[in-house]
Formats: C-alpha cells, structure tokens, sequence
C-alpha cells in the first residue's frame, strides 16, 4: 500500500531528472505521467452487506465453581475474581495455562465437555477483563497488546476477497473501508471483516488510519431486521479484472453512476453478475444438462411415489430459479 504522499511522489521524480540534467545543461522537460492508482483508484467502490457477526464474548457463567470441578477449573475462577490493573500479564499467563491444562484433561478423558466449556467461558472472561483494563496500563507486552485483535468480532460480508479485492490477498495492498450509513452513530465494536469463501486467507485484518495501519476496524452492532453495509473505497479497475472464480463465486453486479452538477444522480449503466449457470459453465458443466437431469430425477420421484406432482412442479422452479440466480447471497 502507499506510503508516501503525491507531493512526495512528484518531488522524487523531478529531483532524479534534474540530477541528471543539470550537470549536462539540459533544459528540463515538460514531465508526463500516467499513475494508473492514482488516476483510476478512485473510480469504483465495492459495496456489499454484512450477513452476520460472530463475537468472542463469553456466555453465561456460574456465579460459583460446580462442586467436583477439576482443580484447572477451580483456579480459573480464582484468577477471573483476582484481575487487576497490577497483575495483568500474570492473569494472563495463568488463563491462558489452566485453560490449556484443561483442555488436556478433555482429551485424555479426565474432563467432561461441559467443564471444558465453562472453562473456555471462564477465560474468554479472564482475557476480556485485561483487555477492558489495558489502555490504563504503562507498560504493555507484545503478548497483551494482541488481545483486542484476537478477541475482536467476525463480521462476515457478502463478498469474495478473491473476486473482489484480490490485491489485498496477493499483495498486502490495503484499501480504506468504512460502514455507509449509520454515520451519526459512534461504532462501538472492533472487528475484522472475513468473505464467503472458505478460505482462511479470505479476511481482511489491517485498516488504515489517519495514523497508521491498524488491526481492527470500528463498526457498529447489527441491529436485527436491518441491512449493514460497508464499502471498500479506491478498488479501481483492476480487481476485478484480476479476481477469480475462488469457490465459484462469479463476478458481482455493478452500476455505473453519474453525479450531476446539482448533487443528483443517475444510473448510466447496469450489468448483472455472474449466476450460477454462467459458474458452472466456467468449469465445463452443461446447466441444460444438469437440468434435464434434475427433471428426470423428479418424474422418478413423483412415479416412486415419493413425492406429489405439485411438489415436483415446485422443485424444479426452485432449481432453475437456483441456477439463474447470483452466486452471491440473496
């Protein structure tokens, strides 16, 4: 990602030409360059909803230890009632040592599931308290300055950052991200933002900042019934290009948008995304075919007396409404 300014920019190359030049008496000449970032980047954006969130706040916990508790459970609970600002690192150690001591005895079968899983909630609780009494702390190791990191929200967009954004991916390239709504209210959780892919480099986990690059991103809790959408601003022309059918996600649906002088817009142009059939194309399957296929199955069905003919009727709408449908959620 960049890392320099546009007056920065220029002045390099200016210098390096005049360096040249000066000693040989040569006029300067006019300088022309095409920057293709910089004069695309700010072309396009990528806008897309969030499906769901998944947090690391731990779930309910019994006021006192359950009699019979293995002792790595007992002394959780006695680090999660003794978290101070004094002792921070060292109720991290000890969290972090009875949990995985615990998690031992699981596997040798010295320990129920349900202990195990009070003592994953006991130390999510362990790790959320040090992480809500850190910024008060003076000295901070590299291990606890992680934890808001490892402890911030999931939220799952309906994109592929390999179709999509795969400069982030390839190249580390980071591009501004922000919600595009909601902006009266101040975003209250720190997440990273993961696509639909099943790959686990399908994430985004560094933002930029007015200050630097940071790990999380400030977003607001989903409220439910509600649509939450981000947008990734300066994507230019060329990730697109660029992306792949990773999982067989296919190209996305875009518009192109013409601002008028009085601020009022219009949709100059519209392109639908990739469906499904047009996928699978890709990768040398016949959609007729798998249709033909699909129907015979059913006439099967329907002859087996397995299903109505209704009920065929309505499969087969469904699959081909399936088949002409975006690749992406719906």
């Amino acid at each position: 990602s960049m890392n320099y300014g546009l007056d920065e920019y220029c002045y390099n190359i200016i210098e390096t030409l005049q360096e040249c030049l000066d000693p040989l008496d040569i006029e300067h000449p006019v300088v022309i360059t095409e920057s293709g970032r910089a004069l695309i980047a700010y072309s396009s954006m990528l806008l897309f909803n969030v499906l769901e969130v998944r947090d690391h706040k731990p779930g309910t916990i019994p006021e006192i230890v359950p009699d019979d508790s293995p002792d790595m459970l007992v002394n959780l609970y006695a680090v999660l009632n003794n978290v101070k600002l004094q002792n921070l690192q060292e109720c991290y150690n000890d969290a972090i040592y009875y949990r995985d001591e615990l998690r031992e005895l699981f596997h040798h079968g010295q320990a129920t599931l349900r202990e195990r899983a009070l003592a994953e909630n006991v130390s999510l609780a362990i790790l959320e308290k040090i992480s809500e009494l850190l910024p008060q702390a003076r000295r901070v190791s590299a291990e606890l300055e992680s934890l808001p990191e490892l402890l911030s929200d999931i939220y799952y967009g309906n994109f592929s950052l390999f179709q999509s954004l795969p400069d982030i991916w390839a190249i580390d390239q980071i591009f501004p991200i922000m919600p595009i709504h909601r902006l009266n209210e101040k975003p209250t959780r720190a997440a990273v933002i993961a696509d639909m892919t099943c790959d686990c480099d399908g994430k985004i986990d560094s933002f930029s900042y007015e200050d630097g690059i940071r790990k999380t991103l400030p977003l607001h809790p989903l409220i439910e019934g509600e649509e939450y959408y981000l947008s990734v601003f300066l994507v230019g022309a060329y990730q697109e290009t660029l992306g792949d059918l990773h999982n067989l996600f296919g190209d996305t649906n875009v518009v192109s948008v013409h601002i008028n002088e009085d601020g009022s817009f219009d949709f100059v142009r519209e392109f639908h995304g990739d469906s499904i059939a047009d996928v699978l194309s890709y990768v040398e399957y016949d959609p007729k075919v798998m249709q033909e296929q699909f129907r015979k199955l059913a006439e099967q069905a329907v002859r087996d007396g397995k299903i109505s003919v209704p009920m065929r009727q309505q499969m087969l709408r469904a699959f081909s409404d399936s088949m002409n449908g975006y690749t992406f959620f719906e």
